[in-house]
């Protein structure tokens, strides 16, 4: 990093610093008799600090369209979104949140620090360690593309199938029954459980596929449609996530290594989709009709106060932790390093029944439970619940590690299985690392696996 990068750096996290320091001595100072005014100003911090941190990102050399600013506006959304709320909507606090014992405000003042604070870290982690990316990636050799080819040929092979037979199934289940009549079926086991394990490998064959035909216009256009396509249709069925984020590694990694996008196309998409497309989503997944109360609020207010409520899981909890419950000490992050191993030697893996989300629903509604709904979890809550004040040095870290990965560019292949692990790590803002854990060991790992064992076959067969 040059000096004068260097200096906008610092000069950014000394800013956010100081903006964070006085959202806390805010609180000191205040006490109880202002409570909303400390929200508030909470929440004018939050703000700022996504205004610095991406003007800094731009002026070092950051792309926008990069997996670690992604995933930093992921945090934000899903875990701080409701900051916005706050600022314009304060009076309707009451209503922000999914589920509570018991409306706190104090507590929920003590979140938003926790969530400002970790924010705030991650932010400098990722500006602090970000280097400009390299302009050219190394060529590969003949038998890293014939090893490229063969691994996710191979399981496109077994996961095409599953994933369109799994697509069928769901929209029969939309049609016959909503939105929610995918999470009111049964578990999936047998046969059904494996297609559904199966169409987890999609997405990483693909994205090694971009960079095995990377030179092949026609393969790569076919391959862009039908991801396109898959997109389209999960959305329509009112999956955003399950539809958007792998799409948008999907890009990200097109843009990469491919073809930069037009950001003007993708800025007027993402627009559209926020102001009219969410919104209507949110009214066909609910079934809600229009009364003059939603009248009253604005497209963006409903979707915001929609996807920005994985700050109640850490509210929750620290209603609870540790009055009522201890800390776990690390406990979650034991369970998803468990996850490489296969679920061989219990009837059910600890990883699966120690989960944080499932754990939550059971508690706040078994009925919910019962049914396969509920809440997810969320980053913040999981390193409160396992390390209180000291999940900031794990939030650096991962700041660090997220900034890395997505600057993987030695050569093509190597980025295709970074943006990979981001399937994964995408996961996190509002739900577990166990989650993450598994998807990168199990869906990402049998394809780096077979890729090197292949690369040594081809090369021996030389």
């Amino acid at each position: 990093m040059t000096n004068s990068r260097t200096e906008i750096v610092f000069l950014a996290i000394a800013t956010n610093f100081f903006i964070c320091l006085v959202a806390i001595m805010a609180r000191q100072w205040l006490v109880d008799e202002h409570i909303t005014i400390v929200l508030v100003t909470q929440s004018i911090g939050i703000l700022s600090l996504i205004v610095i941190h991406s003007y800094t990102w731009s002026r070092i050399g950051g792309n926008d369209l990069s997996l670690a600013f992604i995933f930093f506006l992921m945090v934000f959304i899903f875990n701080l979104g409701k900051s916005v709320l706050f600022v314009f909507y304060y009076h309707e606090g009451a209503s922000f949140f999914s589920f509570f014992t018991e409306f706190d405000l104090q507590v929920i003042v003590r979140a938003f620090e926790y969530g400002y604070v970790g924010f705030f870290v991650l932010s400098s982690a990722m500006l602090f360690s970000h280097k400009r990316e390299p302009r050219q990636l190394m060529e590969l050799t003949q038998e890293q593309v014939s090893a490229a080819r063969f691994t996710g040929l191979l399981f496109l092979t077994f996961s095409l199938p599953a994933s369109l037979l799994d697509l069928k199934t769901m929209i029969v289940q939309v049609l016959s029954g909503g939105y929610f009549a995918l999470f009111n079926g049964e578990q999936s086991y047998g046969a059904a459980g494996i297609i559904k394990v199966l169409t987890f490998f999609l997405y990483p064959s693909l994205l090694l596929l971009i960079a095995a035909y990377s030179k092949n216009k026609k393969i790569l256009n076919l391959i862009f449609i039908f991801a396109l396509s898959i997109a389209l249709i999960k959305m329509a069925l009112g999956m955003r996530l399950a539809s958007l984020i792998p799409f948008i590694i999907f890009l990200s990694l097109w843009d990469s290594v491919i073809k930069p996008l037009n950001r003007k196309s993708i800025y007027m998409v993402v627009i559209f989709m926020f102001v009219v497309v969410f919104p209507a989503m949110s009214f066909l997944r609910t079934g809600q009709e229009i009364s003059e109360d939603i009248e009253k609020t604005s497209a963006i207010y409903r979707i915001i106060e929609e996807m920005s409520d994985s700050i109640s899981p850490l509210i929750w909890v620290m209603q609870r932790v540790p009055s009522q419950m201890e800390f776990q000490y690390g406990h979650s992050f034991l369970l998803a390093i468990s996850t490489i191993i296969p679920n061989l030697f219990w009837d059910i893996h600890p990883a699966k029944s120690g989960s944080l989300a499932l754990w939550l629903v059971h508690e706040v509604n078994p009925w919910i439970a019962e049914r396969g709904g509920g809440y997810g979890f969320s980053i913040f809550a999981e390193l409160y619940l396992n390390f209180y004040w000291f999940g900031m040095f794990v939030l650096f870290l991962l700041g660090i590690l997220i900034n890395k990965l997505a600057m993987i560019k030695n050569n093509i292949v190597n980025t295709a299985f970074a943006f990979s692990c981001f399937l994964g790590f995408m996961l996190w803002p509002r739900g577990e690392l166990v989650t993450v854990a598994r998807f990168i060991f199990w869906n990402v790992g049998f394809l780096w696996v077979t890729y090197h064992i292949m690369v040594a076959a081809y090369s021996k067969m030389k």
